[in-house]
């Protein structure tokens, strides 16, 4: 553990709900927003698992590249470790009240599954097209889990 607070810090395993989206900030560094779908280490009284989603974020310094991070080339339903570190801050809103946030910075991604033979194919929803601040999401509907 690189430089990681061991008192801080937790992992999350689970599958890649959408597509990451992706803010460019002024200096040109980027912050990504993600969900895992987390299953529950319990059964519900059917006898299934229920999930958690859990949303995660990271930030690329201005001098790493984007389409060479892992950001850039997982897909939909892809099965994920992350490594995180708890932040916390708080703020104003626009109304004047102070706010408490919590985070989950991502401190090192693995991916767990094997690459598939067809991986030289576009990912079935990663289709995506630029909008204003980040990258358009995959509809709900369309997960393939």
């Amino acid at each position: 553990m690189n430089n990681m607070n061991t008192r801080n810090y937790g992992v999350v395993i689970g599958r890649l709900v959408r597509q990451p989206k992706v803010y460019e900030n002024r200096d040109g560094s980027h912050k990504v927003l993600y969900t895992l779908a987390v299953s529950r280490n319990f059964s519900n009284k059917e006898g299934k698992r229920d999930s958690d989603f859990v949303n995660l974020e990271a930030f690329l310094p201005a001098r790493s590249r984007l389409d060479q991070s892992v950001y850039s080339c997982i897909r939909v339903g892809e099965l994920m470790a992350v490594r995180y570190t708890i932040r916390t801050s708080t703020y104003t809103d626009a109304n004047g009240e102070g706010r408490f946030g919590t985070s989950l910075l991502t401190q090192d991604v693995e991916l767990l599954e094997g690459k598939p033979a067809d991986a030289e194919q576009p990912a079935r929803g990663r289709e995506t097209r630029e909008t204003k601040g980040g990258v358009e999401l995959q509809k709900e509907d369309e997960l393939p889990f």
